[in-house]
């Protein structure tokens, strides 16, 4: 934890030192209090990573994406069963589980770089049986051997998701994100494509 502080503080440090210099990045000449129209120029896609299913009996880390467009963002996080790609197999079972969020919401822009974005959302945990002697192969996707995960009947439980989060800007081409949901904690690190493009 203490690392990832550090190198959040060292990219922040170095992106306000390359706008004293003119490299861009405008903390205290960008100072638009609640300026919506901040929204339109971004857009951004991104991954999140943390812990899915939180404050349940079910929370694991897991992992996803997000996308943000003129200011309406969409993301999700997936903890996959845990033995899903398990090298081992043959008359093996596990009892596994399964966790997934998906939220929506609407950036809030308090300053050029910093914005407030409440979440709500779906989520959803299961458990189940991955079995060891069932192969399948994925070739949409990850083009990856797995075994086949079998929900137990009755154990899908369904929650409306709900929280916010903050998303910090310290460089015009990514931001920063931390969110806090009755069902999530995670974060995410995003790019700027209209920023990266116009470049």
């Amino acid at each position: 934890m203490k690392k990832t502080i550090a190198i959040v503080v060292s990219v922040m440090a170095t992106c306000w030192a390359a706008g004293a210099q003119g490299g861009g990045v405008e903390f205290s000449r960008d100072f638009h209090l609640f300026d919506f129209s901040l929204n339109t120029k971004y857009l951004e896609v991104g991954v999140t990573a943390g812990q899915a299913g939180s404050f349940t009996d079910r929370a694991r880390f897991g992992m996803g994406a997000s996308v943000m467009v003129a200011g309406v963002y969409v993301d999700f996080i997936h903890a996959q069963p845990q033995h899903k790609y398990s090298p081992l197999d043959g008359e093996v079972r596990w009892n596994d589980t399964n966790v997934f969020c998906i939220n929506a919401g609407y950036m809030i822009p308090i300053t050029g770089w910093l914005r407030l974005i409440p979440l709500v959302g779906y989520a959803q945990t299961s458990e189940g049986i991955t079995d060891g002697a069932s192969y399948e192969y994925n070739a949409e996707d990850s083009h990856s051997w797995y075994h086949r995960y079998t929900v137990t009947p009755g154990s899908r439980l369904h929650y409306f998701n709900y929280g916010g989060g903050i998303s910090i800007h310290p460089c015009k081409w990514f931001s920063i994100n931390a969110f806090a949901t009755n069902k999530a904690l995670y974060g995410g690190l995003v790019l700027n494509i209209m920023a990266i493009a116009r470049n």
